[in-house]
């Protein structure tokens, strides 16, 4: 089983990496669109919770996507670089199980991608079913991608950072200012050796919480995309996003939101600026946007869901164990309680 779970991580990291190019090409090739070019001058917007703001100057759409891809680019290597190392992860978990593979934030960014990619169309397939319109994205195929490449990014700074980590900033202020900055960063530093329960706790999941709300009350509310049935799974996914954010950094909530909105799709303009075929298509679609729906909706987004369930069921048994015993700790926790 382990081995399984290795190959389709394998292959979905080489997914990702051939989505970088795939998106290059789109922008580029001068095939996507016959209205907006990677010359076309836009000026770049940024969120302030649920406040839009423009910014004083313009650049390039092809500047401003290789920009994001850069930066894209780097968060993958910090991940890479953090703790434990992708074998050393994979190796540990032959030897000592599943849950060894959270050690590399880097795998967590991998699982993470995998798992709201297939408990979100889950949410989505159960709404429609229930006679709720979701809506979509429309509109000249290269806006979306370069929205798709640019939205993870800005939605992550304005959603999570400035309604959940500056709240941790201010939690931290009476410590020493490292831990208050890097707070903005990974949110459970101001709430680490703080018990699970305390006032600053509830304070981080509170606004967690808030953001999750906003944040899918803005993808209705603020335009023309999304229907009411998008509500749902908005909310879920901002939750999730959020945990990642206060638990891992904002590197693994934008990436694990690139992952969602970037890579879910960016085939598809490939396969439009390539061969001709409509990113749109509902009868025909390109190989590469193929296997993506294929590995996330029913091999590695299920196998990732599944191993999440797993881990924290196994969290909750051993926790209860210890209480039933008597050798649970009621002091301060480590990471504020949000340790997995």
């Amino acid at each position: 089983m382990m081995l399984c779970f290795v190959a389709l991580l394998g292959f979905t990291i080489v997914l990702i990496a051939f989505s970088f190019p795939a998106g290059v090409y789109s922008v580029f090739s001068g095939r996507l669109s016959q209205n907006v070019t990677y010359n076309t001058v836009i000026r770049p917007y940024f969120w302030i919770g649920p406040a839009v703001a423009f910014a004083p100057f313009v650049v390039g759409a092809g500047a401003l996507f290789v920009i994001c891809t850069a930066i894209y680019l780097l968060f993958f290597l910090y991940a890479l670089l953090q703790k434990e190392h992708l074998w050393n992860a994979i190796r540990a978990a032959f030897r000592t199980g599943f849950g060894a593979l959270t050690s590399s934030p880097f795998v967590v960014i991998i699982i993470s991608i995998g798992f709201l990619n297939f408990t979100s169309s889950e949410i989505d397939r159960l709404v429609s079913s229930a006679g709720a319109p979701i809506g979509g994205p429309t509109g000249d195929p290269l806006s979306l991608l370069l929205g798709f490449a640019f939205a993870p990014l800005v939605e992550e700074v304005g959603f999570r950072v400035f309604l959940i980590g500056t709240v941790a900033f201010i939690l931290s202020l009476g410590r020493p200012w490292r831990v208050a900055l890097s707070a903005l960063w990974r949110p459970s530093r101001a709430i680490e050796g703080v018990a699970v329960g305390s006032g600053a706790s509830i304070i981080i999941w509170a606004a967690t919480s808030f953001s999750a709300v906003t944040f899918g009350a803005c993808h209705v509310i603020c335009g023309n995309t999304w229907d009411i049935g998008k509500l749902p799974e908005a909310i879920y996914g901002g939750f999730v996003l959020g945990y990642l954010y206060v638990r891992y950094g904002l590197h693994v909530a934008v990436l694990a939101h690139w992952g969602v909105d970037f890579l879910g799709s960016v085939y598809s303009f490939f396969g439009q600026a390539a061969y001709g075929i409509p990113w749109n298509s509902a009868t025909k679609e390109y190989v590469g946007q193929y296997l993506v729906d294929i590995d996330m909706l029913s091999l590695f987004g299920v196998a990732s869901f599944l191993l999440v369930v797993y881990l924290w069921l196994k969290k909750l048994v051993a926790q209860r164990s210890r209480e039933m015993t008597g050798d649970f700790d009621k002091g301060p926790l480590k990471g504020g309680g949000v340790e997995p």
